[in-house]
């Protein structure tokens, strides 16, 4: 028996609120550009947190767009809105708020989370890159730090796999546990070696995504050339045993 779950409701529900603003960020001048390509080029997943505990399982990652808008997770919603950079110094939003956020109810502790990163994001003032870090500090002292992951190219091919709720034991350099996909339902299961970038998958449940492909200059011997990263869960089903 499969229990059925449509995914990606709350990501159209973020796009459409973006648009229900009518408002799309200019370019930003030649001036900041070198730095918003910085902020843009990588992931940013939080890492320390002076205002709070960071929470478990999936980051709380922040994006950065080359137009000049942001989105965040929440650990609950998404978050997002314009930024604006000059030098050193960071705003979110227009500086009365601005900040777009989508409304989905959550048990606490999340929707407390929630509610104390969004102020901590709407109150930055300043950041920093170091290395693989990212810090972002507000107008009280609270600091937030990211570190860097790697992003795909937005030209980067998409495709859609089914993912079975059952993975096999396999053998690469050593004895592993490999995910079993296949691109069409009526295809057999191949065993697949390299993981998922940013795919967590649950026990007894199937999914179908769709990833984003790349290719992997110079990969070690041992690993694969093709790079997966996860672009969108289509669907998931749990499968009873």
């Amino acid at each position: 028996m499969s229990v059925y779950r449509r995914a990606g409701a709350v990501t159209i529900a973020f796009a459409a609120m973006f648009a229900a603003t009518g408002a799309h960020a200019a370019i930003p001048s030649a001036g900041p550009v070198k730095a918003v390509s910085s902020l843009a080029a990588q992931h940013w997943d939080l890492v320390e947190w002076s205002g709070g505990d960071v929470p478990q399982g999936q980051p709380l990652r922040l994006d950065f767009d080359k137009s000049g808008r942001f989105s965040s997770s929440t650990g609950c919603n998404r978050v997002g809105g314009a930024f604006k950079v000059t030098g050193s110094k960071l705003r979110f939003g227009d500086g009365k708020g601005g900040l777009v956020r989508t409304q989905m109810a959550c048990p606490e502790p999340a929707m407390s989370v929630e509610h104390a990163y969004v102020d901590s994001l709407a109150q930055v003032t300043r950041y920093r890159i170091s290395g693989d870090r990212l810090v972002l500090r507000t107008a009280k002292g609270t600091t937030l730090t990211y570190r860097a992951a790697h992003k795909p190219a937005a030209d980067a091919p998409r495709k859609f796999i089914y993912v079975s709720s059952e993975t096999r034991p396999c053998t690469g350099v050593a004895p592993m546990t490999c995910l079993q996909v296949r691109e069409k339902e009526s295809d057999a299961w191949q065993l697949h070696y390299g993981g998922i970038v940013d795919f967590d998958p649950q026990p007894g449940v199937a999914y179908r995504l769709r990833i984003i492909e790349e290719k992997v200059e110079n990969p070690p011997a041992d690993a694969s050339s093709i790079r997966w990263t996860l672009d969108q869960i289509v669907e998931q089903r749990l499968v009873e045993q």
